[in-house]
C-alpha cells in the first residue's frame, strides 16, 4: 500500500495495483488517495531530504493526460518512492530500469507544469534507513540519500501535509526562479506518532529551535531543462551522422612521408602532432642545424627549442633538402617569412609539383608586404597547391596534447579537407576556410598587437588598459583586412580573435615578452640578441603602417608600437598620447 512504514514497493508497477502479490494491470492510473481540499500549491522544502512524488499527487485528468502505453509498459518501481534528482528507488537503493525512467520523467515533465503540484520529502530517519536497506543483489545505492541520527526501525513512510513546516505568506503557487535557494531555517520535522524513534527524534530537536537545510540549485526551469536536454541529444546525433558520412579512404592511409621545412618549436610540434597520428609514418625535419639534427636522431630531442620534451620514434631529422623531401606527401613550412624567400627558391627545382604547402609561417615579408601565399607563386612563378594554417596554438601545449583549435585556410576546398584529416584527432580541431587572405593577415598583425600588449603589462597598466587596448587592436585588425578583402566572420573567429587572444594574453607569446620586455624599460637591441626565437611581430609592424597608408586605413595602437620599435617613442610616450587623441564614436 502506499506510504506503510519499512516497506520497499520496488516491485510494485505504477500501472499494477499492489506489490508482489494481488497486483493486476489497470489501464489508468489509481485515483488520487487525497481529499482534493487538502491539496497544496507547490512548495520547494529547503531540506536536506529528497523531494519526492508520489501518484496521489497526480490528479485524475492528469492521468488521463499520460499515455496509456506508458502507464501499461512501465518496467517495476516502487511507486511512491521515486526521486525528482536521481535515478535510483529512494526506498531500496535500486537503479531504475529504462522503461520505468521513461515513465517517471514524463510523470515528472507533466506533473511539474501543473500549478497546484505537490512536493513531499522524505524524513531524514526514512532516508538514513533508505541508505542501508540494499542487499548484496543491488548494484548500486540511491545516490542522494541523507545519512542522519540512528538507523534504526525508522520506515520510509511520505510525510503528510500535517508533516511539512508551514510556510509564509511570501510564498506562490509559481516555480521557483532559477538560481540558488538559500539557507532558510525551517522547524524541525518529527516523525509521525507511533513511530519508535519519535522520542530520539524529539530529544535531537531539543537543543536548537530550527535546523538549516542545504542551499538547493535551481539553474533552470522544467521547461528549459528539457530543451537543453534535446538540443544536447540533436547535437550527438548530428554527430554521428556526419561522421558516418564522412566514412571513406583517409589521408593518412595514402601518406607515408611529411617533410617539415624548419626545426623551430612551432615546427617540431606540428611535426610532434602528425607523428603521433599513425606510428609508421615518416616525418622528416629539414634542419640547418647540424648538431640539434644529431641530437634529435640520437635522443629523440630538440635541445634547442624544446628540451624537456621527448619526440615520437618515427621522427627523423636531417640537414639534406633532397633526402628531406624525397618520397613526401605534404610539406609543412614553419621557416620565418623573412627568410622564406631564400629557402623557397633553393628548393624550387626539389618539390614535386604536386605536393602541396602547408604553410604556418606567420608575418609579412619587409619591403614588399607580401603574404605567405602571394611569396609562394612570386617565387615558383606558378600556382602552387598550398594550405595556411593558423589559429591559437602554443608549441608547447601542442606537444603536450592539451585541445587546440587551428584554421586551415585554402583557395582548394577539398585540399584543406584534406589537411583537415591530416591533422585532426582528440587533441586537435581543425576548421577550414576559403578565405586566405583573413587568415593570412590576422596572423601577421596579431603579433603586432602583442608587442602593444606586452607594453601595457611591461608598464603596469591594469587590467582596464589592456581591455581597451585589445580591443582597439582588434577593431585596427577588422578594418585594415576588410579592406584587403577578408571575411568578418575570419576576423572574429579562430584565426582572428582566437588567436588575438592567446597571443596577447597568454605568456608563452615571443611577441608579448618582447612588449614586456620594452615596457620594462630595456632596449630593442638587447631583447633581441638575447632571444633564441624569432618574434615576427618586430618585423611586421613597419609593414603594417605601409598597408594602413595603401588602403587608405588609420591604425593608431599598431603605428604607435612601430614608432616604438623605430626608437622615436617611448612606451610611456605612446601610451599618453594614444589616451589623448580625440574621442570620436564607436565604430
Amino acid at each position: 500500500m502506499v506510504g506503510v512504514p519499512g516497506t520497499c514497493q520496488h516491485l510494485r508497477s505504477p500501472g499494477t495495483g499492489s506489490c508482489n502479490s494481488h497486483s493486476w494491470p489497470h489501464n489508468t492510473l489509481p485515483a488520487p488517495q487525497t481529499p482534493a481540499k487538502s491539496r497544496q500549491p507547490r512548495r520547494l522544502l529547503q531540506s536536506s531530504a529528497v523531494s519526492q512524488l508520489s501518484l496521489v499527487d497526480v490528479t485524475a485528468k492528469q492521468q488521463d493526460k499520460l499515455l496509456a502505453g506508458d502507464r501499461a509498459t512501465s518496467a517495476r518501481h516502487c511507486s511512491t518512492s521515486y526521486s525528482f534528482s536521481s535515478e535510483d528507488c529512494a526506498a531500496c537503493g535500486r537503479p531504475l530500469s529504462g522503461k520505468a525512467l521513461q515513465w517517471w520523467s514524463k510523470l515528472d515533465r507533466h506533473s511539474q507544469q501543473h500549478k497546484h503540484l505537490r512536493l513531499r520529502q522524505c524524513s531524514p530517519m526514512a532516508q538514513s534507513t533508505a541508505t542501508s536497506a540494499g542487499s548484496a543483489g543491488h548494484k548500486r545505492k540511491a545516490s542522494n540519500t541523507v545519512q542522519a541520527g540512528k538507523q534504526a526501525d525508522s520506515g520510509s513512510k511520505l510525510l503528510r501535509d500535517s508533516d511539512i513546516p508551514s510556510i509564509t505568506d511570501n510564498d506562490n503557487d509559481q516555480p521557483p526562479e532559477a538560481g540558488i535557494v538559500s539557507e532558510a531555517p525551517v522547524s524541525h520535522v518529527q516523525a509521525p506518532p507511533g513511530n519508535g524513534t519519535t522520542g530520539k527524534a524529539s530529544a535531537s530537536a531539543s537543543g536548537s529551535a530550527a535546523t538549516y537545510a542545504s542551499p538547493r540549485t535551481v539553474l533552470f526551469p522544467a521547461k528549459e531543462q528539457g530543451n537543453i536536454k534535446d538540443s544536447w541529444q540533436t547535437l550527438m546525433r548530428w554527430s554521428k551522422v556526419f561522421k558516418k558520412d564522412q566514412n571513406g579512404v583517409h589521408v593518412l592511409d595514402k601518406t607515408e612521408k611529411v617533410v617539415v621545412f624548419g626545426g623551430g618549436s612551432f615546427g617540431t610540434a606540428m611535426g610532434v602532432a602528425l607523428a603521433r597520428q599513425r606510428s609508421t609514418l615518416n616525418v622528416a625535419l629539414l634542419l640547418r642545424d647540424a648538431y640539434v639534427c644529431r641530437d634529435i636522431n640520437s635522443t629523440h630531442t630538440n635541445t634547442r627549442y624544446l628540451p624537456d620534451l621527448t619526440l615520437p620514434q618515427n621522427i627523423t631529422a636531417t640537414t639534406s633538402m633532397a633526402e628531406a623531401i624525397a618520397g613526401a606527401r605534404f610539406a609543412i613550412h614553419a621557416l620565418p617569412v623573412q627568410h622564406s624567400r631564400a629557402f623557397l627558391t633553393a628548393i624550387k627545382d626539389l618539390l614535386p609539383d604536386d605536393v602541396p604547402i602547408i604553410s604556418v609561417s606567420k608575418g609579412l615579408e619587409v619591403g614588399t608586404g607580401k603574404m605567405m601565399s602571394e611569396l609562394i607563386v612570386d617565387v615558383f612563378g606558378r600556382k602552387h597547391p598550398a594550405v595556411f594554417i593558423s589559429g591559437p596554438s602554443f608549441a608547447k601545449e601542442v606537444m603536450t596534447l592539451q585541445p587546440t583549435g587551428v584554421v586551415a585556410a585554402s583557395k582548394d576546398p577539398q585540399l584543406a579537407r584534406e589537411v583537415q584529416q591530416l591533422f585532426a584527432s582528440p587533441y586537435m580541431r581543425v576548421n577550414t576556410t576559403t578565405d586566405v587572405t583573413g587568415v593570412e593577415i590576422c596572423g601577421a598583425l596579431k603579433n603586432v598587437l602583442a608587442i602593444a600588449a606586452g607594453i601595457v603589462e611591461g608598464l603596469d597598466l591594469g587590467h582596464n588598459a589592456m581591455a581597451a587596448l585589445v580591443a582597439q587592436g582588434c577593431a585596427e585588425i577588422r578594418w585594415l583586412a576588410e579592406k584587403m578583402g577578408a571575411k568578418p566572420s575570419t576576423v572574429s573567429g579562430l584565426s582572428g580573435l582566437g588567436d588575438i587572444m592567446l597571443t596577447c594574453y597568454g605568456s608563452l607569446s615571443r611577441n608579448r615578452t618582447v612588449g614586456v620586455r620594452l615596457g620594462a624599460g630595456e632596449s630593442l637591441h638587447d631583447i633581441m640578441s638575447s632571444s633564441r626565437q624569432v618574434a615576427e611581430g618586430v618585423s611586421t609592424a613597419g609593414v603594417v603602417v605601409t598597408l594602413a597608408r595603401k588602403y587608405r586605413v588609420s591604425l593608431p595602437v599598431l603605428t604607435a608600437v612601430a614608432q616604438v620599435l623605430n626608437g622615436h617613442l617611448n612606451a610611456k610616450e605612446a601610451v599618453y598620447e594614444i589616451m589623448n587623441l580625440p574621442q570620436i564614436e564607436e565604430r
